[in-house]
């Protein structure tokens, strides 16, 4: 017989309504057929069951759902004797619901059911006391009653009819004597019990021990199984070893490529060694290197784990190695002077979000400077950037770590490059260097190196003044502005008013190029035109001719390259501005030294510009003195010394590249996160084809150029903490009051109190904190909370430097006040206080953005 019990009208099972709830007086409960005729009838009419097919068996039930509530009464008396809580059904209860819609709670009025269950409670008490029931159940007679004939019922069995078998009716003596030898038989069926259960028990504690002891032996196989395999890969490790990396030993223990799944291969890290020599094998011969991986077997990357290597360089900012690789495997396809180069700095506004950068404890953004460090060579067509950076400072360390690292290759570095601008100041006061000391030492070989300034910038600057201020002749004392510009240009003043508007000064930023379109050959001729017809009172017409000319010789000069020396061989020898310096030494010295004497005699009005002459008197004595080294290391190889790679044009097509891809990803007003600028850095460079990189001069040498889709070098943003996610700038402090009371509140008392609760957990118990929604379990002391806006009114002062080391100089300036607080306190508060400020930043920004997007 089937322990579950079915509803014979809407099938309801037991064993799923059972489940449904644990409260057993809301439990679905079945109940059989009465044995009373009439009722009987009454529930099969009900049901639609035939009277004369239904089964006697006494196993079919109809359930709960069918009677109405005020056919069910607790079970008073089981509830108060056993403490079992069930509804029963009464006697006289007939179904009368058929329907699932029809169905009602069994307590459709809960207040009066409740007192109805203490009156039927306390009247159960009061029969209890007062022995109308007895305390207990009585001890069922295990003789029948005395059967008369009348209650004879017949049981049929296979067709064969028997009569009910009748106890004759016993004597009290008689039912003593049963009853003693019932209770002995009780006694002994007990005994048996008992040493059948300690028979099961003693077997199963065998059985467990026989479990354990299996379990035992399957750890000790995987132990010896794992050992084994270490041993084994110990050994292999031993004898491989010397011969190859650990990126190869991988290869080897995943097994053969073609049974090595994609994520096994994934799993690989090569090392930067081992990518390196198999890009030199593949630049060698993409047929030795086929050959060697596919017939060989040789483990080695393959042509699109090559790729993605040479591409990362431009993913992550800091310091490269795998640059210096590189650099590395061109070095030896080139001759001891084409290893002669310059360090130059290129910077360009990139729209960038706020973003806290760890490594050098620094807030960036949101209109920060992408600084590229580039590695040119001096008379060989080749650069390669070594180190990106966000709004770099160029300090010595950075200098010297990046020579030191080309020295260690074979490159000799002579000069460095800096832009032209207001920061010259603070790189030559880091450098240590001045108009009289233009250079620095070698950190390893301490020869000298020279401190250049970019004729681009240098000529911008110049244009720049023009419209600003102007500049003072101290000889003369005249004074050269945009107003006289304009006023002696007056035949051509529509042609120059652009030139020297105040909107050109943006203009100037994006291209400084704009600036060599106004000083010109042109400009010049239309001075000296005005110079010869009109009265020149106070000489100005042919001082600003001569300034203008000594400017362009200058800027051409310090333009020349050595493809203009092959092919200017046939030139005259009057074009001395468009050959190396040096080719006519003597002559080009004339142009120098004309651009020396302005430098000396010129002031700028507006003093923040004072270090324009400076800059362009350091970088005169650095060519001269440049060219005479540069002949004394390398004799009759150095006729000439090309000034173009000593500039910034060298990166000026990836810079421009840089910026029409971000200003058509870009839509108005729009700023990128730090990855997404960078992979666009990757794609210009790829493009910029003509500017000689020698990432892409070594995959077009390995014909590696495609392998993969550039898109899929993008790197996913850090993702937002989503503790931080409702923290504002207004409850910035309550929260990190709250936060470290709960993080360290265990190891500084004074900070307050945590709720915590007791634990049983595999059979230890473990104190852990009460969980809850938010801080609802952590209460801050006061002294805590007086401390703590202290705290935020010093932090929040601080958070808007964007300096390096900007969370240790908090911290540091802190603990030198405060000495006895904890630095893991001032850590976990500084630090979570920065990752706020910046979201706080940015989701203004967005706020910012979405406004003026509606507005255009």
């Amino acid at each position: 017989m089937s322990s579950t019990r079915i509803c014979i009208l809407c099938q309801n099972r037991s064993n799923i309504t059972d489940q449904q709830t644990d409260d057993a007086l809301d439990r679905i409960t079945y109940h059989k057929f009465p044995s009373n005729p009439e009722r009987l009838d009454r529930w099969l009419e009900f049901c639609d069951q035939p009277k004369e097919t239904f089964p006697k068996s006494a196993y079919k039930f109809l359930c709960s759902s069918h009677f109405a509530p005020e056919c069910f009464e607790r079970d008073m008396r089981g509830e108060l004797l056993y403490g079992t809580k069930r509804m029963m059904l009464k006697k006289d209860a007939m179904p009368t619901i058929r329907t699932v819609s029809q169905q009602l709670k069994r307590n459709p009025n809960p207040h009066s059911n409740e007192e109805e269950d203490r009156k039927k409670r306390k009247q159960e008490v009061d029969k209890l006391l007062s022995g109308e029931l007895p305390a207990t159940d009585p001890i069922v007679n295990p003789f029948r009653k005395h059967v008369c004939e009348s209650m004879i019922r017949l049981e049929r069995t296979n067709d064969f009819v028997l009569p009910l078998h009748i106890l004759p009716p016993m004597s009290e003596e008689q039912m003593v004597h049963r009853i003693a030898e019932l209770e002995q038989q009780t006694r002994s069926q007990r005994n048996e019990i008992v040493q059948l259960q300690g028979t099961i028990d003693s077997k199963t504690e065998k059985m467990n021990f026989a479990k354990a002891e299996l379990i035992n032996v399957a750890i000790l196989l995987q132990e010896l199984k794992e050992q084994e395999n270490s041993q084994v890969e110990k050994r292999i490790t031993d004898i491989l070893g010397g011969r190859f990396g650990e990126g190869q030993m991988a290869s080897i223990m995943a097994g053969p490529p073609e049974q090595t799944d994609v994520h096994m291969k994934l799993q690989v890290l090569w090392t930067e060694d081992e990518l390196a020599k198999t890009l030199k094998l593949r630049c060698i011969s993409k047929e030795a290197f086929d050959y060697v991986r596919q017939q060989l077997r040789f483990p080695l990357p393959d042509a699109p784990q090559l790729e993605r290597w040479i591409h990362t360089i431009y993913l992550e900012t800091g310091h490269s190695t795998a640059a210096y690789r590189l650099l590395e495997l061109r070095a030896p396809i080139l001759k001891n002077v084409e290893l002669v180069c310059t360090l130059n700095l290129v910077r360009t506004n990139t729209p960038l979000r706020y973003h806290y950068d760890s490594k050098r404890d620094q807030i960036i953004g949101p209109n920060a400077q992408l600084h590229c460090l580039t590695v040119k060579g001096i008379f060989s067509s080749w650069q390669q950037i070594v180190h990106i950076e966000y709004d770099l400072i160029l300090n010595r360390g950075i200098v010297e770590k990046t020579i030191t690292e080309l020295h260690k290759i074979g490159y000799h570095v002579v000069a460095i490059t800096t832009d032209c601008d207001r920061d010259i100041s603070r790189t030559w006061e880091m450098l240590n260097v001045s108009t009289d000391q233009h250079y620095i030492r070698h950190p390893v070989t301490e020869s000298v190196i020279y401190l250049y300034t970019c004729p681009v910038q240098t000529m911008a600057t110049i244009h720049r003044i023009l419209i600003e201020d102007g500049f003072v002749m101290q000889e003369n004392n005249l004074v050269i502005t945009k107003a006289n510009l304009l006023a002696v240009l007056t035949e051509s003043n529509a042609i120059y008013q652009r030139y020297l508007s105040t909107e050109t000064l943006q203009e100037i930023e994006k291209n400084p190029n704009i600036a060599r379109e106004f000083i010109s050959p042109k400009t010049t001729t239309a001075l000296r035109l005005l110079a010869h017809t009109d009265d020149d009172e106070g000489g100005l017409l042919s001082t600003l001719t001569t300034l203008f000319d000594v400017f362009i010789d200058w800027y051409e000069l310090c333009m020349t390259s050595n493809d203009d020396a092959e092919h200017n061989n046939a030139i005259k020898e009057q074009l001395i501005t468009e050959l190396p310096y040096g080719v006519c030494e003597d002559e080009q010295n004339i142009v120098l030294d004309g651009m020396y004497d302005v430098m000396e005699s010129i002031r700028c009005v507006n003093s923040d510009y004072g270090y324009l002459p400076q800059a362009v008197l350091l970088s005169i004595n650095s060519m001269r003195k440049l060219l005479g080294d540069l002949r004394v290391y390398y004799p009759e190889q150095v006729k000439g010394l090309p000034m173009l790679p000593l500039s910034t044009m060298p990166m000026h097509g990836t810079i421009c590249k840089l910026k029409e891809s971000i200003h058509r990803l870009c839509p108005t007003f729009r700023l990128f996160p730090l990855n997404e600028v960078l992979l666009q850095l990757c794609k210009s460079i790829v493009l910029a084809k003509e500017d000689a990189h020698v990432t892409n001069l070594l995959l077009e040498q390995g014909n590696l150029m495609g392998e993969i889709p550039l898109e899929s070098l993008r790197r996913p943003d850090d993702p937002p903490d989503p503790e931080l996610v409702d923290v504002s700038e207004q409850n910035a402090c309550d929260y990190l009051t709250h936060l470290i009371v709960a993080r360290l509140g265990q190891t500084y008392d004074y900070l307050g109190e945590t709720s915590m609760v007791i634990e049983r957990a595999s059979g230890q118990y473990i104190v852990k904190p009460l969980t809850g929604d938010g801080f609802a379990c952590v209460k801050p002391s006061a002294l805590w909370r007086e401390q703590a806006k202290n705290l935020e009114s010093y932090v929040y002062d601080r958070l808007h430097e964007k300096r390096h080391g900007l969370a240790n100089g908090i911290i540091d300036s802190i603990l030198a006040r405060h000495p006895r607080m904890g630095r893991d306190l001032l850590e976990l508060y500084v630090r979570t206080r920065v990752a706020i400020r910046v979201r706080t930043l940015n989701a203004q920004l967005d706020a910012t953005t979405n406004v003026e997007l509606q507005i255009s």
